[in-house]
């Protein structure tokens, strides 16, 4: 079978680091920016740390949207530029929540806006995330994922970012109140901040589980490794309430020209009849092994026409153990 993502607002494409996650996600978003109509745009969203969708493409992206084609941008973030930016946006409702609420001294909350905070890629990503789907500028978003650990704390995030709102605003709206009878002091934009920031995380939690407007297609391949983690990210991701439609199924080995190929394939095939059989009802998309690098318009059409063409329909579905011929 092929993929079926049309009408998508989001589509995530995640999986253990190697696997082929921005191959894929590069592919998608180049077909789907070639269904667009007149004023309908893409965006390829990278939420990787080490991003390599510039390699992909051949072409210089940077933290802002660059323009691809003409029905297609991509980003890459700087998520260091990205908290600097949302610290001078937000410093005075941060530090007010930090000193008051936290009760540091002022030297204290400047320091704690300087430290390198764990969960900050996620949280900046998401955040970013938020305001692309708040500006609606692009019909769909997709997102190419860093490895699984990171995707999974980035799709949890809204409930903790909001778990740490609920947190922060009751003891917020105790030191208003105490401060307002001691001093008169009126509080800052902190209530603006927490109104803002809470209404585009659940915002964005909402679409994020929304099996009508999102997808996430996971990533993987014919190796130990990679299955036990792909099993591990269908269970993750049923607890949160997504849903997984989409398999693909990269670098299979399709050559038996020589011993080392023929071996090769023989090892692939019980690892391709556990995901036949451990994900019946999922559809699975085979991908050949490529014998260079996918990089450049013209290659990542290649693998474009295998994702959503011939290939898949005429192959896909037949995997039995023993029987890999009928894949490859």
């Amino acid at each position: 079978m092929t993929l079926t993502l049309e009408d998508k607002k989001l589509i995530f494409v995640g999986g253990k680091g190697g696997v082929g996650k921005t191959t894929s996600a590069s592919a998608i978003a180049i077909h789907l920016s070639e269904k667009m109509t007149q004023g309908e745009k893409i965006l390829l969203f990278s939420t990787d740390p080490a991003h390599s969708i510039s390699d992909s493409f051949n072409i210089k992206i940077g933290d802002t949207p660059t323009q691809i084609t003409d029905t297609l941008d991509a980003i890459e973030i700087n998520v260091d530029q990205l908290m600097n930016e949302f610290k001078g946006q937000h410093k005075e409702a941060i530090q007010e929540l930090l000193t008051k609420t936290a009760s540091l001294d002022q030297q204290e909350a400047d320091h704690a806006l300087e430290l390198a905070i764990p969960g900050i890629d996620e949280f900046m990503s998401l955040i970013k995330l938020s305001s692309f789907l708040e500006q609606n500028i692009y019909k769909t978003i997709v997102v190419d994922t860093a490895p699984t650990g990171h995707t999974l704390r980035l799709l949890s995030m809204p409930n903790a970012v909001n778990s740490w709102l609920i947190f922060f605003s009751g003891l917020h709206k105790k030191y208003k109140g105490i401060m307002r009878l001691l001093t008169g002091i009126k509080a800052g934009d902190v209530e603006n901040f927490m109104a803002t920031l809470t209404e585009g995380i659940c915002k964005t939690h909402m679409l994020i589980t929304d099996m009508e407007k999102t997808e996430f297609v996971i990533v993987t391949i014919p190796d130990l490794m990679a299955i036990e983690e792909t099993k591990r990210l269908f269970i993750s991701l049923y607890s949160a309430g997504i849903k997984v439609n989409n398999l693909i199924i990269n670098h299979i080995q399709t050559s038996t020209d020589c011993v080392f190929c023929q071996s090769r394939r023989n090892y692939q095939e019980k690892y391709i009849y556990t995901i036949n059989t451990t994900y019946p009802e999922i559809n699975k998309i085979y991908v050949p092994l490529f014998p260079t690098d996918i990089n450049g318009i013209a290659y990542l059409r290649s693998f474009e026409n295998i994702l959503f063409d011939q290939y898949a329909n005429n192959h896909g579905p037949k995997i039995e153990k023993g029987d890999i011929n009928k894949t490859t």
